[in-house]
């Protein structure tokens, strides 16, 4: 057994259980993000929304209501973890992938 394996085996040596979890882990993290893109499109569908009828863009109620949820599943984590969620439903949508290669082709289809 060497220093080396062990880091590589997550610090088992001879099993594939470190492997196994981290890649659970990975697929956990594939989920997360999808989720957290999914969240933060329809929380812009509801500050359009509530534009639309002429209301702020944000409930600072409600915000607070989501923070206090966060917070009693999490713990003190959960509120930080609230607080970036409300933030990128705030910012600027992140632009496709697929956007360097279409400016590519324009440029050299020009």
């Amino acid at each position: 057994m060497n220093g080396r394996t062990d880091a590589v085996n997550g610090g088992v040596a001879g099993t594939d259980g470190p492997a196994r979890h981290r890649s659970r882990i990975h697929e956990l993290d594939r989920d997360i993000a999808r989720l957290i893109r999914l969240r933060t499109a329809e929380d812009r569908r509801l500050q359009d929304a509530r534009r639309a009828v002429g209301h702020p863009r944000t409930d600072l109620a409600w915000e607070n209501a989501v923070l206090r949820g966060y917070q009693e599943a999490l713990g003190p984590a959960g509120a930080q973890l609230a607080l970036l969620l409300l933030g990128l439903g705030r910012s600027t949508p992140p632009r496709p992938a697929a956007e360097p290669e279409e400016r590519t082709k324009e440029h050299t289809s020009t």
